[in-house]
């Protein structure tokens, strides 16, 4: 069920229920993923998986798998260049610690590849693999941050295992005073991004020019191009990246992963080769979500008035550091996104470990924080025995307060709203009371209700310059060509693009056309990050439109013989404010640019944005938890968003339950198992791994805050990545209320439960 706020303006397009651009194709099976569009022609590449936790590659015998049938070639260590990369760099001038090479000689975690082979076929390359004989030398491992932090550790790289983030905030902790002084620990365990398309790239070079073609499923085809161009020696010129179909990321795809080695051996060889990842490979060398610890302390009045809040994280970045340092600064400064914090210190600490690599995973940094956080608050609520509800309407963010961390306004936030009428649409009250009698009339199950508050950004903005870049071409019939460089996870970005520009130009939706990113036909984007996708480039395509429409009105008024002034425009077609019934077309104006005039009806248009307003939600769990086995039952749920304005209902819905998914597996089921004693993932494949299916899923109702936003595109904000940020705090504070316990380790297993309700008894 969807609720929606009441809309300020009726649209033909925004706003209204519509399917993904691309959902025929998905259903029917003719949509093409990257790894559909190989032909007889492309190279496949097999990868030989290393097996020790730490050490060195002492030597490579490849003799026997280069005489292998189908075999091109087989690259190791010995044999590419000895030159590091980063995956997670996505632009020439960030500072990133360039740490990975195709092959290392230093192996840092278990199953990090150590060879591959290309051959004719998959099934070649990967029984030439099998044939590669590797000799080690072993090191000691550290394979916890405890390890990794101790006196005498081994040590991953030269700079060391430890980085400390600078410490953030406000105000004087130390100094402040308050009648409560609370002190929470909580753990978040790692995650698998667990798209359904594994990670896929295809890579071609052309002889004759000189010109590397790359397709990925990717979050950024430019900051991938600058990777590969850097890494391989190639002016950005000669390298292209097209962004396919899409089957999921969840952070996982911005990274730079399978593309260097895809695009090396291209070149190498001068062929077209492709890398997918099997689903092992997927879950071990991939990015896992973060494993972190917080600890939070606090000083608040008695009648609950925040005074300071002292936190530090504890985060795990596995084998190669990548994105963590700048993730575990995120993480850090968006503690001051939700609440007035008038005293905030908060510092982060990044440590490297002998595992898989942890790495960008969907919300980037707002669930990591609102772990810490939002656990926190409840407790405090629950230790002054105020609502927390009440709790948080008196220390959420008002509407333009100054966010202290960036020094920026947190815009026109809606917190106070999501969380009034949240309250009432969920029954917190009568919930409340109606847990506690079928908690009376029954031992075995325990029912509770749970909250949390969250928010996220909807661009870089002020963390760094953002900018959006669109072009659009009428052609000779009046249909529009679209570009604009978006990198659609299958979530429909697409879609929303398309209908901006419809609702701009007033035309059918199926006569837009619009590809997504690619590096030579898009003008320069950052990538999908930040959920800055509709804020940002939907907002350089309605403002890109809106100026080719005034451009055409000028043609029109030259073909009127009239002023400009007095040419009006409705439904592809424009006329005299005097003589509304004499009409010119769409498509008339733009042959009268090709002739007589000679030019071409088309506009360019480069947006900054200088705004960044939360999107502020307050989520509601109901939940059921079984004390003979510990299982948890999510109930219901209600998420309530402040969205500015849905463009597309449908998609914004569907982005929330998925968020929901994600986050009751989180909460309760996910946990990317590590072995202690060698680092190993212990789960690789679909079967064993828990997640959250659909028979886990609650009924759940959405309420949408849509008062719209000044900057965003028709008033929209984001929606794709904050659905998930208050989720597992949510159902956390539920299994508590329900238990009378403190559980703050997730995921909250039935072990970790049952542990709980042994030592209540005890």
């Amino acid at each position: 069920m969807a609720v929606h706020g009441p809309a300020k303006k009726e649209f033909t397009y925004v706003g209204k229920r519509l399917s993904n651009d691309n959902a025929l194709g998905k259903v029917t099976g003719t949509a093409e993923y990257c790894g559909d569009t190989i032909n007889e022609r492309t190279l496949h590449i097999r990868l030989k998986a290393g097996t020790i936790t730490h050490g060195r590659v002492l030597s490579v015998d490849t003799s026997e798998a280069e005489k292998m049938p189908g075999v091109k070639a087989v690259y190791h260590a010995f044999n590419t260049p000895d030159k590091t990369y980063d995956r997670g760099r996505v632009a020439p001038y960030e500072n990133m610690p360039f740490q990975e090479k195709l092959f290392d000689t230093h192996i840092r975690y278990m199953g990090e590849r150590v060879a591959a082979v290309v051959a004719d076929t998959e099934a070649h390359a990967a029984k030439a693999c099998d044939a590669i004989k590797v000799e080690y030398e072993t090191y000691p491992a550290a394979v916890t941050m405890e390890d990794a932090m101790a006196e005498g550790a081994p040590q991953l790289f030269e700079k060391g295992n430890i980085y400390h983030t600078p410490v953030m905030g406000i105000g004087d902790y130390d100094a402040c005073e308050g009648d409560l002084i609370t002190k929470t620990s909580s753990h978040f365990g790692r995650m698998s991004c667990l798209c359904m398309e594994t990670h896929t790239a295809r890579a071609r070079y052309d002889r004759g020019n000189k010109k590397l073609t790359v397709w990925t499923g990717c979050q950024t085809s430019f900051g991938i191009r600058s990777t590969l161009g850097d890494f391989l020696d190639m002016p950005y010129s000669k390298v292209r990246v097209i962004k396919p179909l899409m089957g999921g990321s969840f952070g996982c795809k911005q990274e730079t992963i399978v593309e260097p080695l895809a695009a090396y051996a291209a070149k190498d060889l001068c062929a077209d080769v492709i890398l997918t990842y099997t689903r092992e490979e997927e879950m071990n060398n991939n990015m896992l979500k973060h494993n972190l610890d917080w600890q939070v302390e606090s000083k608040v009045t008695k009648d609950g008035i925040i005074k300071g809040l002292n936190a530090r994280l504890l985060m795990d970045a596995g084998a190669y550091t990548t994105i963590s340092e700048s993730y575990a600064r995120t993480a850090c400064g968006k503690s001051g996104k939700v609440y007035r914090i008038p005293n905030l210190r908060v510092q982060g600490t990044v440590v490297n470990t002998n595992t898989t690599v942890n790495g960008s995973f969907r919300s980037w940094g707002s669930s990591e924080w609102l772990i810490g956080c939002e656990n926190h608050m409840n407790q405090v609520a629950k230790e002054l025995g105020m609502d927390p509800i009440e709790f948080r309407l008196k220390n959420v963010h008002k509407p333009y307060e100054l966010e202290p961390i960036h020094k920026c306004t947190v815009g026109d936030t809606h917190f106070e709203e999501c969380l009034m009428q949240g309250r009432d649409a969920f029954r917190w009250e009568d919930r409340k009371k109606e847990c506690a009698e079928k908690n009376a009339s029954q031992s075995r199950y325990r029912y509770g209700i749970g909250m949390a508050v969250g928010s996220h950004t909807s661009s870089f903005y002020p963390y760094m310059a953002d900018m959006g870049c669109c072009t659009a071409r009428i052609n000779e019939d009046g249909s529009l060509i679209l570009r604009v460089a978006v990198h659609d996870h299958g979530c429909g970005t697409v879609m929303a693009m398309k209908k901006i520009a419809a609702e701009v130009l007033e035309m059918d939706l199926d006569r837009v056309d619009m590809t997504e990113a690619d590096t030579d036909n898009c003008r320069y984007d950052y990538g999908c990050y930040a959920s800055r996708t509709v804020y940002v480039l939907g907002s350089a395509v309605k403002k890109c439109c809106e100026e080719l429409l005034e451009k055409a009105r000028v043609y029109a008024a030259e073909m009127f013989r009239t002023n400009y002034s007095h040419i009006r425009y409705e439904a592809g077609e424009f006329f005299q404010e005097t003589d509304p019934a004499n009409r010119i077309t769409m498509a008339e104006v733009a042959c009268f640019c090709l002739e007589p005039k000679g030019v071409d009806l088309f506009q360019e248009t480069t947006i900054q944005s200088f705004e960044n307003p939360g999107v502020d939600c307050a989520h509601f769990a109901e939940v059921k938890v079984d004390t003979l086995n510990g299982m948890v039952k999510v109930e219901h749920y209600l998420a309530v968003h402040d969205i500015g304005k849905a463009i597309n209902p449908d998609l914004c819905i569907g982005q929330i339950g998925s968020g929901i998914q994600q986050g009751i597996g989180n909460a309760i089921c996910e946990d990317a198992k590590i072995d202690p004693k060698t680092g190993q993932l212990l789960i690789q494949n679909l079967k064993d791994y828990e997640v959250a299916n659909a028979c886990d899923m609650p009924d759940y109702d959405v309420l949408f805050i849509e008062d719209g936003d000044a900057n965003g595109p028709f008033g929209a904000k984001s929606i794709g990545e904050v659905v998930v940020a208050p989720v597992a705090p949510c159902i956390t504070a539920a299994v508590n209320n329900a238990l009378d316990t403190e559980l703050r380790n997730l995921p909250l297993s039935p072990a970790k439960i049952l542990e709980a309700l042994e030592g209540k008894e005890a």
